[in-house]
């Protein structure tokens, strides 16, 4: 699972023809492109800035009820942020363990962020591209990548967590039935944000839906050995 996620969000550590086929599979999904005569970004604050700029239609796309175009700009994101990392970043540190650092100091799209502010802001749309993926693909009710996205954004967040990402997280958890997992996201949701009434509607279904598979659970084991003393 590590692996896939790495796969998915640092295309600079698996194979060129991986991250060249995702170029050209997205390279024509953002609904506002750079014009023929524009230039692609290239410099750290360029790719940033586009970044931003997807960030920003894939907003606008949400909002229209277009959710599979706000999917493209977000998933896009991607593409022009993953490999931008800054002097103390864990994902060199994960690298440098696996003898494979100057491999990947020597790859075109891994550039060195001096910037704070630089690094934080790419930091920031890495979370709000999983967290927003999260909530197309609910809408979508493709819940099972609505919370591979969700938790990818918990992940990223740390001990500081993501309410948003957290519900989401429990949302597709409760639209998959799986009740108890459901209820350890939710719950979490629900101390980050206590009067969040959507978090407590989830809630209580999940709680209703543990209990009523506990119940069953007991039915299954009474049956199971009855009459066997």
């Amino acid at each position: 699972v590590f692996f896939s996620v790495v796969q998915r969000n640092f295309p600079f550590v698996s194979n060129g023809s991986l991250h060249s086929s995702l170029m050209s599979a997205l390279s024509s999904t953002s609904s506002s492109p750079p014009s023929a005569s524009s230039p692609l970004p290239t410099t750290v604050a360029e790719k940033v800035a586009y970044a931003e700029s997807l960030k920003n239609t894939g907003n606008a796309s949400f909002s229209a009820g277009e959710y599979l175009t706000a999917v493209k700009a977000y998933k896009k994101i991607f593409l022009y942020i993953n490999g931008l990392h800054g002097a103390d970043s864990q994902m060199k540190g994960f690298i440098s363990a696996m003898g494979a650092e100057e491999r990947w100091e020597a790859q075109d799209d891994n550039v060195k962020v001096d910037s704070k502010d630089v690094e934080d802001k790419i930091a920031s749309l890495k979370v709000t591209a999983n967290n927003n993926l999260a909530m197309c693909y609910l809408k979508l009710e493709k819940y099972e990548r609505a919370l591979s996205y969700a938790t990818a954004c918990v992940g990223l967040c740390g001990r500081e967590g993501n309410s948003k990402a957290s519900y989401r997280a429990g949302r597709a958890l409760v639209a998959l039935k799986r009740y108890s997992d459901a209820l350890h996201h939710l719950r979490t949701s629900l101390e980050g944000d206590p009067e969040n009434k959507q978090v407590m509607k989830a809630l209580a279904v999940a709680e209703r839906g543990e209990k009523e598979e506990r119940k069953k659970a007991k039915g299954k084991e009474k049956e199971m050995f009855k009459g066997a003393f």
